[in-house]
């Protein structure tokens, strides 16, 4: 997305700068033709070009207004994707059961009956299986293992030394971030990955190394043999919830989770439905052909209709009316594809290393990767 004050002119010139010469060097021809040959059969009427002119115009705001609304509406759906993501995370740590409950895992007989191997990762329980934990990407790695930052100046002993804080000077969030469940911890991590596969799904790209720090291998290579990853990671985390709804014993409460968590998957699901049919349907391909043809036409009778007034202006007034079209042309074009990792586009990279910082903070975590900056004024 463009958030620069001025518009840079590589960008102006990548979208108009041949077609706008094509026409301008046309024009030249023109009236070298009219004036130095003699031609005066070169010069028409200037009414028709005055009407094509205004119809054209018509058109073009026509199909420029809709382009922006599809531009707007996929920057409103994300906006529903960071809201829904902060959501979804405060309901995790402060709605599912504390720890000190527990269920038993699931026996082989029952994980064999689990119709596929990506929900076997999401009712066994992490201490089951088999491999490394999760790891969060910034704290641990990708085997589980805690990360220590190479300038350390406090080694562990120093650390294991240190005495605790009495429990009444103890903060309320300090107590709610100690007592997150594993459970909790990585619903948490996989909405993160739900957000980084969203994008990439968006963009036509393969998540998988982009969520592989917020997934257990196991989880990861299930996810190999889907082919929505974003839908089959919802679907992963609302069986990881029904398992752990297993460990309240209150009808009612668990009536309560599954409604309020339900509701924040179902929201999260509508907003992923939303985002494929901006992505997998185009305006109708008319508009564009018939835009471009009528464009181009115009601009081709527009010096032979104002040769006669115009003279040996007609190059210059060619080419700032030519830019004027063809950049209006183009600048439709461009916003009515807004998940294609382009200038005008989504900026879904800043905004999931958004959604992905505060996620972390919402955890305790304190190395947090850096926010997405904008680079020659522009925010991917």
């Amino acid at each position: 997305m463009i958030v620069g004050r001025s518009l840079s002119w590589r960008i102006i010139l990548r979208y108009t700068g041949i077609p706008v010469t094509l026409h301008v060097l046309f024009a030249l021809a023109i009236i070298v033709g009219y004036r130095v040959y003699d031609a005066s059969w070169m010069a028409v009427p200037a009414l028709p070009v005055t009407v094509l002119a205004a119809a054209l115009g018509v058109l073009l705001a026509f199909r420029n207004n809709s382009a922006y609304d599809r531009w707007w509406e996929a920057r409103t759906l994300w906006g529903g994707v960071v809201n829904w993501s902060r959501s979804f995370a405060r309901q995790v740590l402060t709605l599912l059961p504390r720890p000190g409950t527990t269920q038993e895992p699931l026996s082989e007989v029952e994980l064999a009956a689990v119709p596929s191997r990506l929900l076997r990762t999401a009712v066994d329980r992490p201490g089951t299986v088999r491999g490394p934990r999760a790891s969060d990407g910034a704290v641990r790695d990708r085997f589980g293992q805690a990360r220590m930052p190479t300038d350390a100046k406090v080694s562990l002993e120093h650390i294991a030394n240190l005495e605790s804080p009495p429990e009444e000077q103890r903060g309320i969030i300090t107590k709610m971030v100690e007592s997150i469940t594993e459970d909790a911890r990585e619903l948490v991590y996989a909405q993160m990955g739900f957000v980084h596969a969203l994008r990439c799904h968006l963009r036509r790209q393969d998540p998988l190394p982009e969520i592989v720090r917020f997934f257990r291998p196991a989880v990861i290579e299930a996810l190999r043999e889907e082919h929505n990853i974003p839908s089959a990671i919802l679907l992963w985390m609302a069986t990881r919830l029904r398992r752990i709804y297993g460990q309240v014993s209150d009808p009612q409460k668990v009536v309560f989770l599954h409604v309020t968590m339900d509701r924040t998957l179902s929201e999260m699901t509508n907003l992923l439905g939303a985002c494929e049919r901006i992505k997998n349907t185009p305006l109708p391909r008319q508009y564009d052909i018939l835009l471009f043809v009528m464009t181009r036409a115009y601009l081709v009778l527009l010096p032979l209709g104002v040769v006669e007034e115009l003279g040996w202006l007609t190059p210059i007034v060619t080419a700032i009316i030519a830019f004027l079209f063809i950049g209006l042309d183009a600048v439709g074009r461009d916003i009515e594809t807004p998940f294609e990792d382009d200038v005008s586009d989504t900026p879904m990279t800043a905004l999931s290393r958004t959604i992905e910082i505060n996620l972390r903070q919402m955890l305790g975590e304190t190395e947090l990767p850096q926010p997405v900056q904008p680079q020659k004024g522009l925010l991917y």
